[in-house]
């Protein structure tokens, strides 16, 4: 827990601490708490910025308003205690004085009682000072945190004793975990607009801060909240695949923990265009009654929502404080490094390490369906075992498969298909993928409705035979996909390399 680390780092007398947070009044509490506890002190910590200069608590201790000159006069005080430092990011660069000013901080302060702790949205430090600063990602808060927050919120409410009242342990635990991935103060906003002319803490109390949280992930910029309605198991076949996401059903409920199982780390699912990889992903988050993240892998490179390693570090962020949840990674290949990007290095690779480093590490129960239509120019790293669980191949459906297709397409448009021979139509699909299925269902539905007249096997019939496959157009680039993954990749249906059926 970050309070503990920052506390640790205060008795241990470390020198430079840089804290990633977009958070300065919570970090200001969290270091404040620390001190008085590691040191002793319940004196208000020092806070520098470029505006108001050195401060103690809400008293002007000097005007500099130089960071250079700031940090001399902190080094040469008297008094002990720490001091947090806004905004270091912003005068890195192109500033010599104040690196070596740091490097000399880092010299002077060793064994002293003065750790200065600098707050940073994002981390922008020179190669050659990583070696003298201690590096802390401060992560959202927690649900502990999230449920003092809404205590105190209530607290200052006009109707607080009649809220408190409804405030059953269920309502507190949704609350508190329909607010996780907000910072404290977007915690705050959100109980404080949930609250508005309430009386009483009900479900509907909860819906307004889930509300809340999609604004939220949608402002992230390269984030989505998807909501993932269908039912769980609307796919034809992929009997493996299924089998697979059954068996981890229970993954991340507190049963599993006592077998002393941690929660699976993801799936890649690679194939044929067109034949329900994303919808697989979708299903995994219904079946599961886990919140659906999407991560727009387009958007994080176009700089509109900054560096890509910071975004990609946000987006992390953001989906382990909202854990459980499904991270989708749609095409994955379009924004993780290929092979030459990786060679050549650039922002490319430093997010493939980046996402490399967090899928074997991650702790968070953060389960991450990715996709791949091309996973055959992704670099090896991110195949093997220990960053996903499970490489899974989808491929062109057999007759079985096309027969569940189309018989999932027609109960979708209210068309019966016991009056028509199934066997016959999955016959005459052979080859077809389930959104080229899927679209000759429309087709021939349109086609009847145009006509004023049910739905006969004639037409949907001839609205298949107009279809031309990808499998006919695109044979070879699905050819070479099957035999790259044939021994490569788990088979999601039964019989995915089997063209007979």
């Amino acid at each position: 827990m970050i309070a503990q680390k920052i506390q640790r780092l205060l008795a241990t007398k470390a020198t430079l601490v840089y804290l990633i947070s977009e958070e300065e009044e919570r970090v200001e509490r969290l270091v404040a708490a620390a001190s008085e506890k590691a040191l002793g002190n319940s004196l208000p910590v020092f806070t520098w910025s470029c505006l108001k200069g050195l401060m103690r608590g809400k008293d002007v201790t000097e005007t500099i308003t130089d960071p250079v000159r700031a940090l001399e006069f902190f080094l040469h005080t008297k008094d002990a205690g720490p001091l947090i430092f806004k905004d270091l990011h912003l005068f890195l660069e192109n500033n010599p004085l104040l690196i070596r000013q740091l490097k000399e901080c880092a010299r002077h302060l060793r064994g002293k009682a003065k750790t200065i702790f600098f707050v940073c949205p994002y981390l922008a430090l020179p190669t050659d000072l990583y070696s003298i600063f201690r590096i802390e990602d401060v992560p959202l808060p927690q649900h502990e945190e999230l449920q003092r927050l809404l205590y105190a919120c209530i607290e200052a409410h006009s109707k607080a004793d009649a809220l408190k009242k409804s405030l059953t342990n269920e309502l507190r635990e949704k609350m508190a975990l329909a607010a996780q991935g907000f910072t404290s103060n977007e915690a705050i906003e959100a109980f404080r607009g949930a609250l508005v002319n309430q009386v009483a803490v009900s479900a509907k109390t909860v819906d307004r801060v889930l509300a809340e949280k999609e604004a939220l992930v949608r402002r992230s910029g390269v984030l989505e909240f998807v909501h993932a309605d269908a039912g769980a198991w609307e796919i034809g076949g992929l009997v493996n695949l299924k089998k697979w996401l059954e068996e981890r059903t229970r993954a991340f409920s507190p049963e599993a923990a006592k077998w002393g199982l941690t929660p699976p780390k993801g799936i890649l699912v690679m194939g044929v265009s067109g034949c329900g990889k994303s919808l697989v992903v979708k299903a995994i988050a219904a079946h599961w009654r886990l919140p659906l993240l999407r991560l727009d892998m387009g958007r994080l490179y176009d700089g509109l929502a900054g560096l890509p390693e910071e975004v990609m570090r946000k987006a992390i962020k953001t989906s382990e404080a909202m854990a459980p949840c499904v991270l989708w990674i749609d095409e994955i290949e379009a924004g993780i490094a290929n092979q030459q990007q990786k060679a050549a290095g650039g922002s490319e690779s430093r997010v493939l390490a980046q996402f490399l480093t967090w899928m074997q590490e991650k702790t968070a129960a953060v389960f991450v369906g990715a996709t791949a239509n091309e996973v055959e120019v992704l670099p090896p790293e991110i195949l093997r075992k220990g960053r996903f669980d499970e490489l899974f191949f989808v491929g062109l459906p057999d007759k079985e498969e096309r027969k569940q297709i189309l018989t999932i397409h027609m109960k979708k448009r209210n068309v019966d298909p016991s009056k028509f021979d199934m066997d016959y139509l999955a016959e005459s699909t052979q080859g077809f993928n389930g959104a080229e299925i899927e679209q000759g269902v429309i087709s021939g539905v349109y086609e009847s409705m145009s006509s004023n007249a049910d739905l006969s096997e004639h037409t949907l019939a001839n609205a298949l035979r107009n279809i031309i496959p990808l499998s006919q157009t695109m044979r070879e680039r699905i050819e070479k996909i099957e035999n790259w993954a044939r021994d490569r990749a788990m088979k999601a249906s039964l019989h995915a390399f089997d063209r007979a059926n």
